[in-house]
This record gives C-alpha cells, structure tokens and sequence, in this order.
C-alpha cells in the first residue's frame, strides 16, 4: 500500500460525501496528489469498498456498503474528539443559515421569475454568514478549506448574470455546494440527518 490510513479516509470521505465523484474533483478538495486518489481508487474498486461506473452519461467512482463500513472505521481512527467538539459549533452555527438558503432558493425556483437582482441581496447576506461558518469549520477541520473558494466562484457566476449558478443541479452550483458542505459535517461528526437540518 503507497498511502496512508488518513490519505485512504480522506479520499473514502469525499466518495461518501459526494456519493459519485470521479478523481479529478477529488484532487481538488483533498489536496492529494493524482497518482495517489488513483492508487486509493483502483484499490478500493479490488476490494469491493467501490464500483466504478463507466460508458454511461454520469461517470465516476462510488463507495459500495462495505466501503461505507471502511469510511466509518477509518472516521473513528482519525477524526478526534477535539475535533469533533470544535465541528460541533461550526455545524451548529450553519443549522440557522440552511434553513435561511433553503427559503431563499424556494423563492428562487417560485417566485423569483429568473430575476438575479431579487435574490441577490439575500444571498450576498447568506454569503457573509456562511463565511464565518466556514472559518470555525476550517479551524476545527483544515481540509474544509477547499469550500469556501467553490463558494466564491458560483456566487461570482451568478452574480455575473449565470442565473443556473445558484441551484442548476449538479453543475457546482451554490446550491449544490451547500449540500456538500452540509452532508461533510453531518458524516464528520458522525450525526444523522435530524429535524434540525431541515
């Protein structure tokens, strides 16, 4: 093996988190290197911890149930209780912002009528609040960094007149992101999905 445990959770991590991701995204919110997402990658696939799906319209790797036992093993080894604690309060902190973006893309998708300037005001307030969200994430879990970039550039988009970069799914919309970021505390924290986050 030329990885190692914690370089083998981060990428089973993302798997999970996405649910579908080939390693080019990969690289990009891990940090890791090509050759090494691929080497995790093709070995996971030997080991039935993911099936690779080709030749169709959607492409990439996905942890199979046994690969999702591996992820919990693994978060169990390298997510520390400190860790866990100091997450805790970023994950808190982004319960009443969620709730908030959720209203505000209703009203996007029912009301908005595809005028960017109506939704503009409120999202640029959501913007400043998950900022510092995402600055107790990062003190807590430093690979959290990769988000906030990825919000920048889909704000920037839509901003810009791209009225898909608020909630086109699975395009690295906003929207889309938001749920990343969502799914990567409730599984890094090892919490279920309660009332709270809806």
């Amino acid at each position: 093996m030329s990885y190692t445990t914690k370089e083998e959770y981060d990428i089973l991590h993302r798997l999970r988190v996405r649910g579908l991701a080939t390693a080019q995204p990969l690289t990009q919110s891990t940090g890791h290197s090509r050759q090494t997402i691929q080497s995790i990658l093709d070995d996971a696939v030997a080991r039935g911890l993911a099936k690779s799906r080709t030749g169709g319209r959607v492409e990439g790797y996905m942890l199979t149930s046994t690969g999702r036992e591996r992820h919990t093993e693994l978060r169990s080894q390298q997510v520390s209780p400190d860790e866990v604690d100091a997450l805790t309060v970023a994950y808190e902190a982004f319960l009443s912002p969620n709730r908030e973006f959720k209203q505000l893309t209703t009203e996007w998708q029912t009301e908005a009528a595809g005028d960017i300037n109506r939704i503009l005001p409120g999202l640029l307030q959501l913007h400043e609040q998950l900022g510092k969200v995402l600055l107790l994430a990062v003190s807590a879990t430093p690979r959290m960094k990769h988000y906030q970039p990825q919000f920048d550039t889909a704000l920037a988009a839509f901003r810009g007149g791209d009225a898909g970069a608020l909630a086109r799914p699975m395009s690295g919309s906003y929207h889309d992101i938001w749920m990343e970021l969502h799914e990567d505390l409730l599984l890094t924290l090892g919490n279920e999905r309660t009332d709270a986050d809806e």
